[in-house]
């Protein structure tokens, strides 16, 4: 081994683990790599939380980013159940909430995200919960068990997937959300509403258009009221209204950050001994003209494989297509793309059959798509959505067309070398691609 401090992970997550995992096996990195992390538990995917853990259908050893031996065969030191408190980029040290100081030649910030609190009356009784960390997965699986009426707050990705949850544990269930379909930001109206009438069709009351006021009890939870004057009986409630980035760390040690740890294409922060990934990094992207924050699985994974090249000074430029999952009452929902804009929905096959897919074009040009039981058409569509190029109308929307015959040289290209080309202007008043989830479509 090196004699230099070697490397420090901040953030015992997946992006982190997959960073430690890259130096060791890809780039045959030797010298000291420290991983740090608040929690207790080994890296763990937390994807899982929401879905498969939270029903029992998934073990703890499942959540595992890595085998618990990796980290000693590979001589990794794990510094876990305290959280970094101060970052020195200049004198390279990093002190843990329990005084202990590990020195660095290089370190990787990797705090991720936590989830975004509630601020009505009523928000801190007994009974209200969130879900971020495999603990408050492992306290909600109980709480649903024992719940009647539940009310969630939020109709994004994690609002429905704990709606669903909530109606396999057998319970009356009411989503909360402003918008009016679910997931109308990243779907808008038309797909947002085929989300609501899966919703509906499993017995979850929908409160759309509709806002929290405040949440009603003595020492816990018994109902909640909405702006319009509802009141909806509720002994637990579950809050999914969004995640802020953990970037304290890093902005008191001086680092660039706005709405995220600010990064370059290759990861690169403000300061040359730092590195950030995952949730908490808001990256250059190729495709689109402003920075990107993007809080999926898929992203924390090429992340931590592309910090490691990057701190071994092998910068790779991050240009993937964005792409999430999701399950719902035993379905698999595959989105792709983080469009700013668009101006027409395609959709191919039945909303009610699997296999229904729908692709969002802007002038012409693939920018996003979402499919439902379609097992191995999210690859088809990632290098489609890659090659910027437009496409026939007609015959994206015909099923037994092929899409790979739709792609200029009628071939599969590996995503990872596709050049994105010139990132394209949103229509005025359009917001930036910087969060999670896209802007408000055009046409809405």
């Amino acid at each position: 081994m090196s004699a230099d401090p070697g490397i420090v992970i901040i953030g015992a997550s997946l992006a982190g683990a997959k960073a430690a995992q890259a130096l060791r096996l890809d780039h045959g990195y030797d010298g000291p790599i420290t991983l740090v992390g608040d929690e207790p538990h080994l890296p763990y995917q937390r994807s899982a939380l929401s879905k498969g853990y939270l029903l029992g259908t998934t073990g703890p050893a499942d959540l595992d980013v890595l085998k618990p031996q990796f980290y000693a065969d590979q001589d990794i030191t794990l510094a876990l159940g305290a959280p970094a408190t101060a970052l020195d980029l200049d004198a390279r040290r990093v002190r843990l909430a329990d005084c202990t100081e590990f020195p660095f030649t290089q370190v990787l910030i990797a705090t991720g995200a936590r989830p975004r609190r509630l601020q009505v009356p009523g928000a801190d009784l007994d009974g209200v919960r969130y879900l971020r960390n495999r603990d408050d997965s492992e306290h909600l699986a109980t709480a649903l068990r024992a719940a009647g009426n539940v009310v969630v707050i939020g109709a994004g990705w994690l609002g429905s997937e704990l709606a669903a949850a909530s109606r396999t544990f057998g319970n009356h269930t009411t989503v909360i959300d402003p918008l009016p379909t679910p997931l109308y930001h990243v779907l808008g109206d038309g797909i947002g509403g085929l989300i609501a009438r899966r919703h509906h069709d499993h017995g979850v009351n929908l409160l759309l258009g509709d806002g929290v006021e405040a949440i009603l009890g003595t020492r816990s939870v018994e109902a909640v009221q909405t702006i319009t004057g509802r009141t909806i009986p509720a002994d637990l409630v579950i809050v999914g209204v969004g995640a802020t980035p953990n970037t304290e760390l890093a902005q008191a040690a001086g680092l660039c950050v706005d709405g995220g740890i600010l990064t370059d294409g290759h990861l690169r922060t403000s300061h040359p001994v730092a590195v950030a990934a995952g949730d908490v990094a808001r990256h250059h992207h190729p495709r689109y003209l402003n920075p990107v924050r993007i809080e999926h699985w898929d992203n924390a994974v090429i992340h931590g494989t592309a910090a490691a090249a990057t701190l071994l000074g092998k910068p790779t430029t991050i240009d993937h297509v964005p792409y999430f999952f999701s399950t719902q009452y035993g379905s698999t929902l595959e989105y792709l793309g983080l469009p700013t804009t668009w101006d027409r929905i395609i959709t191919r096959g039945e909303q009610t059959t699997p296999g229904f897919t729908a692709i969002w074009l802007d002038r012409g040009i693939p920018v996003a798509a979402l499919t439902i039981d379609n097992r191995g058409a999210a690859d088809h569509l990632r290098t489609l959505i890659a090659t910027a190029h437009p496409v026939d109308p007609q015959q994206l929307a015909d099923p037994d067309t092929p899409l790979l015959d739709l792609l200029p040289t009628r071939r599969a290209v590996p995503c990872e070398a596709i050049s994105y080309g010139r990132p394209r202007r949103p229509n005025p008043g359009q917001g930036s691609a910087s969060t999670t989830h896209a802007p408000r479509p055009a046409n809405a």
